[in-house]
C-alpha cells in the first residue's frame, strides 16, 4: 500500500517512467541487472569515501550508513532512469557542485520534458521569463509561480526537485531547482498557479511536451553571453567592456589579444565574468596579468593523502594518527600568477560578477582578491571548484567525484559558500522585467564617479 501511494504521488509530480513504449527506443538497458546496480552504488560510494574533499561540509552525514540504506532503495528501481535517480539522490547528499552523476545520453529526453515557458530563480521566487507566444495572454512575462500541484513553490521544490540536485551553495541549489520545477513525464500535466505583474491569481494546467515541439518563445531581455566566447566593445568616455564568457577554449587568448592593444587605451575598464563557468585557470591567468603590476598568489589546494600502512600504523602511533582518521592530506599552492610589468594596463577596473561565475572563473577572482584597483559587483558566485575525478557505470552514464579543494592563500573557504562581490545586487523579480542590465548600469555609474566625467 506504502508502495502505491508513493506511486501515486510520484505521478502527480511528474518524476517516474514513461509508458513502456518510450523505453524501448533507448539503447541503454531498460533495467540494469541487481548485480550492476550494486556495483555501480558501490563504486560511487568506494571513490567518493577514498576521494571526496568536503565532508566536513556535511558534519551530519553518516556516509557508510546511508551507503547501507541506498542498497535496497537502488535495488529496488524498476528502470535505468530509476536507478540514476536514485543515485543522484544518493550523490546530491554530498552537496557539492562539482560532484554528479550524469544519465546515460538519451536517457534524458525519453523521460523528461516541460511546458512552453521558461522559469528563472529571483529571492527563491520563479519568474516566467519566456513564454509560447500563444500562451503570453494567460501567462505573461514576469509572472511568477505561487503553487506547483496544490502545494507552495517552496514545499514542492523541497520535496521532488532538490533532493536530486547537487549544489554546494543555497543560492545555486534554488536557481537550478526553480529551473527545473515543472519538469516531468512528456506529455503529461502540470497543475499551477501563478501571479501576474498586475496582481491576478490563475489557475494554469499544462502539457510537458516542449522538448519535441517547435515553440516560438517570447522573453524578457536578460543579460546573457549570447553565445559569445568573448566580446569588447566601447562605452562612452574610453570606457572599455569586456566578456570573458568561458576558459575552457584557447581561443579566447586570441581573441584578447587581438584586442588587447585597443583595450589599453581605456581610462577604466569593466570586466564580465558572469556567464563565466570555468575551464582552464590558465587562461584566466594569462589574461589577468595583463592587468596587474605585481604578481599575485592564486589559491591553496588540497587533497586527500592515503597510505595503507600509515592508515595501520595510526592506530598505534600519534605521528600517524591522522591517517588512521582518514583526515590525512597534500597540500599545494596554485602557479603564481606573473605580472607582465612591461605591458601591463592598470586603470579603475569593475569586474562583474554572478551565480554562473564558477571554476575557473572564481580562480581568477581568488587571484586578483588584492589588486586594489578592481572592485566587484553583482551577485555571490557559484561556490564550486576544485579537481574531479570521473569513472563510468552501468548503463552508459557516469558521476564524477571533487578530489581537490581551494581557498583563498589565507585559508578563507569560498568553495560552499560563494565569493560576495564587494557591491552587491541583490536578484528581485522585478529587476527581471526591466529592460535594462543592472549590474553593468551599476558599475558605469560608480566609474562616472571615480573618474569625475560623463560617461
Amino acid at each position: 500500500m506504502i508502495k502505491k501511494i508513493l506511486l501515486a504521488s510520484l505521478l502527480i509530480s511528474g518524476l517516474v517512467s514513461t509508458p513502456v513504449s518510450a523505453k524501448e527506443e533507448l539503447n541503454t538497458p531498460d533495467n540494469l541487472s541487481k548485480e550492476d546496480k550494486l556495483y555501480g552504488l558501490s563504486l560511487f560510494w568506494k571513490e567518493a569515501s577514498h576521494n571526496f574533499a568536503f565532508f566536513d561540509q556535511v558534519p551530519n552525514l553518516n556516509f557508510d550508513n546511508t551507503y547501507r540504506e541506498f542498497i535496497p532503495k537502488v535495488l529496488a528501481t524498476e528502470t535505468t532512469y530509476e536507478y540514476y535517480r536514485e543515485l543522484m539522490k544518493f550523490n546530491a547528499l554530498l552537496q557539492d557542485g562539482h560532484t554528479n552523476i550524469y544519465l546515460p545520453k538519451g536517457l534524458s529526453s525519453k523521460y523528461v520534458d516541460w511546458p512552453a515557458l521558461n522559469i528563472t530563480e529571483a529571492n527563491h521566487q520563479a519568474v516566467v521569463t519566456k513564454v509560447a507566444r500563444e500562451l503570453q495572454a494567460e501567462i505573461p512575462l514576469g509572472s511568477t509561480i505561487i503553487t506547483i500541484e496544490g502545494v507552495s513553490l517552496e514545499t514542492y521544490l523541497q520535496t521532488n526537485i532538490m533532493p536530486y540536485i547537487a549544489s554546494s551553495t543555497e543560492h545555486i541549489l534554488w536557481r537550478n531547482a526553480v529551473r527545473k520545477s515543472l519538469h516531468g513525464i512528456p506529455d503529461s500535466k502540470v497543475n499551477f498557479t501563478i501571479k501576474t505583474p498586475l496582481g491576478e491569481l490563475k489557475n494554469i494546467s499544462l502539457k510537458r511536451n516542449t522538448r519535441h515541439t517547435k515553440t516560438d518563445k517570447a522573453s524578457l531581455k536578460l543579460p546573457s553571453s549570447n553565445g559569445k566566447l568573448f566580446e569588447f566593445k566601447w562605452l562612452e568616455n574610453e570606457v572599455a567592456y569586456i566578456s570573458l564568457n568561458a576558459f575552457h577554449d584557447e581561443n579566447i587568448l586570441q581573441n584578447f589579444n587581438s584586442a588587447y592593444e585597443d583595450i589599453k587605451k581605456s581610462k577604466a575598464l569593466i570586466i564580465d565574468l558572469r556567464f563565466n563557468g570555468g575551464g582552464n585557470s590558465s587562461i584566466a591567468a594569462e589574461i589577468l596579468s595583463h592587468f596587474t603590476d605585481k604578481d599575485l598568489e592564486g589559491s591553496i589546494w588540497k587533497t586527500k593523502k592515503y597510505i595503507a600502512a600509515y592508515k595501520v600504523w595510526g592506530n598505534y602511533s600519534d605521528k600517524y594518527k591522522e591517517y588512521a582518521q582518514d583526515n590525512a592530506w597534500e597540500y599545494g599552492p596554485m602557479e603564481l600568477l606573473k605580472a607582465k610589468v612591461s605591458n601591463n594596463h592598470i586603470v579603475p577596473t569593475y569586474v562583474l560578477i554572478g551565480r554562473s561565475t564558477a571554476s575557473a572563473a572564481e580562480d581568477f577572482l581568488i587571484y586578483a582578491d588584492k589588486l586594489n584597483h578592481f572592485t566587484t559587483i553583482g551577485e555571490k558566485t557559484y561556490g564550486s571548484t576544485g579537481q574531479p575525478i570521473f569513472f563510468d557505470l552501468p548503463g552508459g552514464g557516469s558521476f564524477r567525484i571533487c578530489a581537490k579543494r581551494d581557498t583563498y592563500p589565507d585559508g578563507r573557504e569560498f568553495v560552499g559558500y560563494g565569493i560576495s562581490p564587494n557591491i552587491s545586487i541583490k536578484r528581485l523579480p522585478k529587476h527581471l522585467i526591466l529592460k535594462e542590465d543592472i549590474v553593468l548600469n551599476k558599475a558605469i555609474q560608480n566609474l562616472k564617479y571615480e573618474l569625475k566625467v560623463q560617461i
